[in-house]
């Protein structure tokens, strides 16, 4: 198909002449072009995708551009336009990265489209992330205008970067391997709401298929920040889809539980760490709450907000644009924040200096090298795991054993175990022990834990067979 659009288009003409070659052609560019635009169609037909038209945003020599995108991609853009493949919505203004571009919606036409349904690549067949930047460190820029923009920035890779990356190159190995599904879904996507920006409210596709479980690692801050700030994993669909789905998550077709450390922020914190500090031994909030477990959800949310902010004023407001219109707690006022705040303060006066001083970041290293340490261990044991920050979805029958390993990682990090809280899909049989003589141990009874018997969709376990005939394949 790129042949026939390169010979159609003329695209030879814009190839370089002469003895020193680009690093991508200008065939290659508009095959990366074409996947990306045929990747989405086949997620849902109606969807756009963002083009810069900023030279700026394609530098050649940056490691966030390994495939070597050249600004030549903007005339292949406008070609595909003016012979009619392209549709281009104009007008979408962009500043990310820190400078001024204009930044078009482009989707195929109906021309394109056609075409597309004499394909029959899928999407296992598409790689979208084989010149991906694995390690990326990003920096938050405010405008002119006020408004906080994010900018991946350029460095020179260490013996640290280069272990990091080898072990995302071995995840995603393991990843690209492993099929990950949620058996009662007929079509292989989730529409999740949009919660920030001008989109916020809006239905977005998730793709739960082979195309959407890359990993990367995301760190914060510059260069002069040494990776010492954030780390976490990003890019895999179970990280963008209701955390409502994940007890039904299957990997290679088998139920999953999901062990999460309990409140690791504040447990990295404080000495001794609690299974929930959020819970405190009064209503400090009378003429708002009726009862402790009520007000404990305002605790944790305004907590977090502090950890992360840099000050109290940003905290509270971070807090209330956290909750959707309608949440009565959208109205608490800054007063009744710092109360509540003081009374968590008052529990644990350890904490008080850490808060409202930007912590969140390095807090967010911590647990990143935790996640690190975990994923790794079962990599090596080719055991699929995914992880969504400080949880770990597992193989059920492997709950117990992944607890001893998240014991072992934060002690390994930061001197103490941590508690945890497993999620699951299941149910519990108890059976009573007839025992002549009686067990020593005084038991009379057995409680079993097996998981839910979830009904699997015919095209859940046509995807199923599908993975494994491409597994045989490859």
């Amino acid at each position: 198909m790129v042949a026939r659009l390169k010979e159609e288009m003329k695209i030879g003409d814009l190839e370089k002449k002469g003895n020193k070659k680009p690093k991508l052609t200008a065939t290659g560019m508009l095959l990366i072009l074409v996947a990306d635009l045929y990747s989405n169609w086949k997620l849902d037909a109606t969807q756009s995708i963002g083009f810069s038209k900023n030279n700026n945003n394609y530098k050649v020599k940056s490691r966030y551009n390994k495939a070597g995108v050249s600004p030549q991609i903007i005339e292949i853009v406008k070609r595909l336009v003016d012979y009619g493949y392209l549709d281009e919505v104009k007008g979408h203004h962009d500043k990310s990265g820190g400078n001024n571009s204009f930044t078009a919606r482009i989707r195929p036409s109906l021309k394109l489209r056609s075409v597309f349904q004499q394909l029959g690549t899928d999407l296992y067949s598409i790689d979208h992330h084989k010149h991906a930047e694995l390690i990326i460190l990003r920096r938050k820029i405010t405008d002119e205008d006020g408004d906080d923009w994010k900018e991946n920035i350029e460095y020179a890779d260490t013996e640290l970067t280069n272990q990091w990356r080898e072990q995302i190159k071995a995840y995603n190995s393991l990843l690209r391997r492993t099929f990950i599904d949620i058996p009662t879904l007929s079509e292989p996507f989730i529409l999740s709401k949009i919660k920030k920006g001008p989109r916020k409210g809006e239905d977005m596709i998730v793709s739960i298929g082979p195309d959407n479980k890359h990993v990367h690692r995301v760190f914060n801050g510059s260069v002069e920040d040494n990776f010492e700030k954030g780390g976490r994993f990003f890019g895999g669909w179970w990280l963008q889809v209701p955390k409502t789905y994940r007890p039904f998550i299957h990997i290679n077709n088998e139920p999953t539980v999901e062990v999460d450390y309990k409140a690791i922020h504040p447990n990295l914190l404080l000495t001794e760490p609690e299974l929930d500090p959020y819970t405190l031994d009064r209503i400090v909030l009378p003429e708002f709450f009726n009862n402790i477990d009520d007000q404990r959800s305002a605790v944790k949310g305004v907590v977090l907000m502090a950890i992360n902010a840099t000050s109290a004023k940003k905290a509270f407001g971070a807090f209330r644009e956290s909750k959707d219109e309608g949440d009565r707690m959208k109205t608490l006022s800054d007063q009744q924040l710092q109360k509540l705040l003081d009374a968590f303060t008052d529990k644990y006066p350890e904490i008080k200096d850490a808060l409202n001083t930007g912590q969140g970041l390095y807090l967010m290293n911590l647990d990143s090298q935790i996640a690190n340490m975990i994923i790794d261990y079962y990599t090596k044991q080719d055991i699929p795991i995914i992880c969504v920050h400080d949880s770990f979805i597992i193989n059920w029958k492997r709950e117990e054993e992944l607890r001893r390993i998240m014991d072992m990682a934060s002690v390994q990090v930061n001197g103490k175990p941590i508690e945890q809280d497993a999620k699951k899909n299941d149910k519990k049989f108890t059976f009573k022990l007839d025992a002549n003589p009686p067990l020593q141990s005084g038991a009379t009874s057995m409680t079993l834990s097996v998981p839910k018997r979830v009904d699997r969709t015919p095209q859940y376990l046509e995807r199923w067979e599908k993975h494994q005939r491409m597994m045989k394949a490859t």
